[in-house]
C-alpha cells in the first residue's frame, strides 16, 4: 500500500507534459525541494486544478512511485493573487524561482530556507509594498539566501585584517566574502570600490529590517552599484555551492 506524505509548499516552477500532466517544482516544509507530478490535472474535471498553481503556498499530499513523486491532493492555503497584477512583481517570483532552480539540486529539508521564502512571498503579495522598492525585494531575498547557505557576507569590519572599516574607502570582495578596506586590496586587486549606501542597504537586508528598507530613498548611482555588486558575488559563488 502506498504511504501517503502531506505537507506545506510553495510552488516556484511549472511544466505541462504529456496531454493534460503538470510537473511542479515545490520547496516544502517537511522535505526541501521536491517534483511533484499531477496526472490529468490540465482536464476541467480535475479535482487538482484549485488547489495548486505557479507561486501558490498550498497543502500537497504525495505518493512515492518507482520513477516519480505522485501528487495525490492539493489545498491553497494563499494563491498569492496580488502578484499577478504586477508585472514587477511577477518578475521577482520568476527571479526568486530560478534562484531556488539554479542553487537548490538535492531534496533535502530547511526551515531557514522554508522561513525565508514564506516571508519573502508574503511582502510581495502585500497591497502596501512601495512600488519604487518592490525590486529591492529580490535583493533582500537573495542575500539572506546566500547567508542561509553559509556566504553571508563581512560587512562590519575588514574581512582581511578584521580591522575598523573607513566609509570613504571600502571596496566588496567576492574572493574574501565581504567589504575589505583600502590596505588589504593585495588580497583581491579585483575587488570593487563600493559606498556606505551599499553598505547600509546590505546591512538593513541582512537584519531584515524590511520596514525600513521598504521606504529607502537610493540613488540611482547606489542602487546600480549595489545589483552590480550583488551580481558578481551571486555568480562568485554559483560555481562553488553547484558542487558542494
Amino acid at each position: 500500500m502506498a504511504v501517503h506524505y502531506r505537507t506545506n509548499a510553495i510552488i516556484f516552477k511549472k511544466e505541462d507534459r504529456s496531454e493534460a500532466d503538470r510537473a511542479f517544482a515545490v520547496f516544502t516544509y517537511d522535505f526541501g525541494k521536491l517534483d511533484v507530478y499531477a496526472k490529468a490535472i490540465r482536464k476541467i474535471n480535475s479535482k487538482l486544478r484549485a488547489g495548486i498553481d505557479i507561486f501558490y503556498l498550498s497543502e500537497i499530499e504525495f505518493i512515492r512511485g518507482k520513477n516519480n513523486k505522485t501528487l495525490t491532493d492539493a489545498e491553497p492555503i494563499e494563491k498569492n493573487s496580488n502578484i499577478f497584477y504586477d508585472f514587477e512583481k511577477i518578475k521577482i517570483a520568476h527571479q526568486i524561482a530560478n534562484v531556488l532552480e539554479k542553487f537548490i539540486k538535492g531534496q533535502q529539508e530547511d526551515k531557514e530556507i522554508w522561513n525565508l521564502l514564506v516571508d519573502t512571498f508574503k511582502k510581495l503579495n502585500s497591497r502596501q509594498s512601495a512600488a519604487n522598492n518592490q525590486k529591492l525585494l529580490y535583493y533582500y531575498f537573495l542575500w539572506n539566501f546566500f547567508s542561509v547557505l553559509g556566504y553571508h557576507p563581512e560587512i562590519l569590519k575588514c574581512a582581511v585584517c578584521c580591522g575598523k572599516l573607513n566609509p570613504y574607502n571600502i571596496y566588496f570582495s567576492d574572493k574574501e566574502g565581504g567589504i575589505i578596506c583600502k590596505k588589504c586590496l593585495e588580497a583581491d586587486k579585483e575587488a570593487r570600490k563600493i559606498n556606505s549606501d551599499v553598505v547600509k542597504v546590505l546591512r538593513l537586508i541582512l537584519t531584515k529590517d524590511w520596514k525600513i528598507i521598504s521606504k529607502l530613498k537610493i540613488d540611482s548611482a547606489s542602487q546600480k552599484l549595489f545589483e552590480t555588486v550583488t551580481n558578481n558575488y551571486y555568480n562568485y559563488i554559483l560555481p562553488t555551492h553547484s558542487f558542494k
